[in-house]
């Protein structure tokens, strides 16, 4: 599964932040380290699916921390199991085979960690998908980071197919992937042999496809729908102010069918996440979730296990009529050439650019960061094109 240590995220964040102006922490934080946080939702069909654990950390400064070692599996209602191994960074994987997740089973996680302990899930059911009709855009504004001010871009829509005989709960997973081009800046190396050189092509690319797991939680209950199409379901907004929407920028809409007890879990969590932030809102607890130790029924676990079906839709775009996309400076050097020889050998290699500066015509060189220079350094960034790119 995609983007688990996003997922990871909003766990602890539902279960340490606070919707006051001022923020709050309680007296005692040490409570809240340690516990056990378990990412795993399974979608219909076969390949090879990720379950993560992870530990939480501390209130300010959370830091991931991964879960190793333990045992995991998936068992249906007919004792049939499947196992997870472990691939580092708190990720288990297991390849399903093609009847192992049927519409209507019923499935529960099982755990074992390395120091013994024992947690289980209650059983969840496999819903089939309702269908995607059709993934859209308008050009909208939205709030701006300085109180007042607003930006322009881009506010994703969807359109879906309401079944009454089907589920009433769905939620959406959203990923986007844009072509980011770093500036063409002329790069330099001060490695351990203390010489200043051309940065060599090998670790230079200026071109580069970024995919990000989007960090928003999108539900919808469907029960008081009536048939046929729903239309306008508002995803995120993408602000004109970043290169996301300059050179190209493809959207993929995952729809997956819940049962009721996943759905509300996510759906609190998404309340207690996103819609923080009013002056009288409550201090949002920690979001109940459906695993539990097998050891301590006192012991707190965060996350929740689920299996849905997946309908899905993806759109392209490039080059939006009536949306203008600033050309932005960023990534420019240190206005100061670096004192080289100052530099300590394990803080080597250091690695500086030479740009021009528009409002002057003055040549710059001094230090940047190494992304700066490739841009396939950056998270989740590729420097070939994904197989569904245009052309």
């Amino acid at each position: 599964m995609k983007a688990t240590r996003t997922a990871w995220v909003f766990m602890v964040l539902a279960a340490f932040l606070t919707a006051c102006v001022e923020r709050y922490y309680p007296g005692n934080t040490d409570h809240l380290t340690g516990i056990l946080v378990v990412n795993a939702h399974l979608t219909g069909g076969p390949g090879t699916q990720t379950i993560n654990l992870s530990r939480s950390d501390g209130l300010i400064f959370p830091e991931y921390k991964p879960e190793s070692g333990a045992v995991v599996q998936v068992e249906n209602e007919r004792g049939d199991m499947i196992n997870f191994a472990e691939s580092g960074g708190g990720d288990y994987l297991g390849d399903l085979p093609d009847d192992f997740l049927q519409e209507g089973g019923s499935y529960r996680l099982l755990l074992i960690t390395s120091g013994g302990n024992r947690y289980e899930s209650e059983f969840a059911t496999l819903h089939p998908a309702l269908t995607i009709d059709s993934v859209y855009y308008r050009i909208e504004t939205a709030p701006g980071d300085d109180p007042g001010t607003t930006v322009e871009g881009l506010r994703f829509y969807m359109d879906f197919i309401v079944d009454p005989g089907a589920d009433r709960f769905l939620m959406w997973d959203v990923t986007e992937t844009y072509e980011f081009h770093n500036p063409p800046y002329e790069g330099f190396i001060y490695d351990l042999d203390r010489v200043l050189r051309p940065l060599p092509d090998n670790m230079s690319d200026r071109q580069c496809w970024i995919t990000r797991h989007i960090p928003e939680i999108f539900t919808q209950e469907t029960g008081n729908l009536a048939a046929g199409r729903y239309s306008m379901k508002p995803l995120h907004f993408v602000s004109n102010q970043t290169q996301r929407l300059r050179h190209g920028y493809s959207l993929l809409v995952r729809q997956l069918s819940l049962d009721e007890a996943a759905f509300r879990y996510w759906d609190n969590l998404k309340k207690n996440v996103q819609e923080a932030g009013a002056l009288f809102d409550t201090q949002p607890s920690i979001t109940p979730g459906n695993i539990c130790s097998c050891d301590d029924p006192e012991e707190r676990v965060l996350g929740f296990f689920s299996v849905s079906a997946v309908s899905e839709k993806r759109i392209f775009i490039r080059d939006v009529e009536g949306l203008e996309v600033p050309d932005r400076i960023f990534c420019f050097p240190t206005f100061q050439f670096p004192r080289l020889n100052y530099f300590r050998l394990q803080d080597l290699p250091i690695f500086l650019s030479r740009a021009t500066w528009p409002e002057t015509g003055e040549i710059i060189t001094g230090e940047t960061d190494r992304e700066c220079l490739d841009c396939r350094l950056y998270r989740g960034s590729s420097g070939e094109p994904p197989d569904f790119w245009p052309q």
